[in-house]
């Protein structure tokens, strides 16, 4: 029986190589032309499939100085990570490099693709097309300051190609995501936010991205999705582009262990992993509850595939998120009604009982969620609340500091009350 090997993908080399033929302002077929090789061949280098031959690195690397792709100032240490990338089984040729590094460079050949951020001192773009309508508001958002400096060095630092948000409902993954929307659209030619909540078909979802991010939309579109996928690929490969899709989880078949789609919508599954997979100088950013079984086998510390899951905010960001509910005390047993206002009865002891023996926090949670359904009927329990700009609602901010506690009992004393808030 013939047996099939699968090879190692070396993601390190391959953002390199696309960071640096991007900056150069040429495609994959008129980057093979200029070096004499196949288009396959840059393409596979760009897949982390294989590495050039030492000869044709160098030809990339004084094609790369010729078109003054490298950082300013840092060209010998960008060659030097690429030749070291490149695992070459020869030295790096410090005479060549001496020489290359000392002549005089001719003026580009042609404009480089937009790549803002690529390298340390790199201008941002100066105009871009934006469509943030449907995010969320975030004119008042607060905390998660690690969380936003970690994924803004993924994204335009490191240039991840594709990054999720996960965590449980209500957490504050659409906020964060909303905030980082508007935070890095100078470093991106266009940004697009689709809310994934109405479901919509994978076909028409891909459509209209590929409408967004082309200069000229398309007179028409393949029938094939595999083809329209190709096609939003080749966008993503062509402009520096920001998309983002919220509440993916909406698609995904509640309870199924092997993270499948709900039927009909098992393109998406092709969609993220084409995402995950191509090489291409964007970035898709993703939000769910669980982590999409496409880019597992893709993840990693250095992988440009990457995944953040949230957890609790600090006592300190809770306190501003609770304040404009104006919370109180009030003795619990005079409390009717949800749990979280129920008072430490013998009948019905999981609420405020549960607080005083120190309860799983995770029931709070539950309880907060039910909480925000009751209040915003339209959201429903898909995502409590999002009132509070940050982290959502009165069961987001509970979900939120329920994250981030073992118990309900710690929980108790940072929100300085009974749970119930008074307007």
């Amino acid at each position: 029986m013939k047996r099939h090997v699968y090879r190692e993908r070396d993601y390190a080399f391959a953002q390199l190589v696309l960071t640096l033929r991007t900056a150069i302002g040429l495609s994959q077929a008129g980057l093979a032309e200029r070096l004499g090789a196949s288009r396959r061949a840059v393409a596979e280098w760009e897949g982390g499939l294989s590495y050039p031959k030492a000869e044709r690195l160098k030809e990339l690397i004084a094609l790369g100085m010729q078109q003054q792709a490298f950082a300013t100032g840092r060209e010998e240490e960008e060659i030097r990570a690429l030749w070291k990338a490149a695992h070459q089984k020869v030295w790096l040729d410090e005479a060549w490099l001496h020489d290359l590094l000392a002549s005089p460079q001719p003026a580009q050949l042609s404009p480089p693709v937009g790549t803002p951020a690529a390298h340390e001192g790199a201008e941002p773009a100066t105009s871009s097309r934006v469509d943030l309508v449907e995010a969320l508001d975030v004119s008042h958002f607060v905390g998660r300051e690690v969380e936003v400096a970690e994924l803004t060095q993924w994204i335009v630092r490191e240039r991840c190609r594709l990054v999720t948000l996960l965590g449980i409902g209500g957490i504050g993954k659409s906020t964060l995501a909303s905030y980082l929307g508007s935070r890095l659209v100078p470093h991106f030619e266009a940004v697009l936010w689709r809310s994934l909540r109405d479901a919509p078909s994978c076909e028409e979802l891909v459509a209209d991205c590929i409408t967004f991010f082309s200069e000229t939309p398309p007179a028409e579109f393949p029938t094939s999705l595999e083809q329209r996928i190709t096609q939003l690929v080749a966008r993503l490969q062509a402009s520096r582009c920001l998309l983002v899709l919220d509440n993916l989880e909406t698609l995904l078949a509640s309870g199924d262990p092997e993270g499948g789609y709900l039927p009909d919508y098992e393109g998406y599954g092709r969609l993220i992993g084409r995402l995950a997979e191509s090489a291409h100088q964007s970035c898709v950013l993703l939000t769910s509850r669980e982590r999409p079984r496409e880019i597992e086998a893709l993840e990693g510390t250095r992988s440009p595939v990457r995944s953040l899951r949230l957890v609790g905010v600090d006592e300190q960001t809770a306190r501003v998120l609770l304040r404009p509910l104006r919370w109180r005390s009030r003795p619990l047993s005079s409390r009717r009604g949800t749990d979280l206002q129920r008072g430490p009865t013998a009948a019905a002891p999981a609420g405020g009982a549960a607080l005083a023996s120190g309860a799983p926090a995770a029931h709070l949670a539950s309880c907060a969620a039910r909480v925000d359904a009751a209040r915003h009927p339209r959201t429903g329990p898909a995502s409590p609340g999002a009132a509070l700009a940050g982290i959502g609602g009165v069961g987001g901010a509970l979900s939120a500091l329920a994250a981030g506690a073992r118990t309900a009992g710690e929980l108790w004393p940072a929100i300085g009350g009974d749970g119930v808030p008074h307007r």
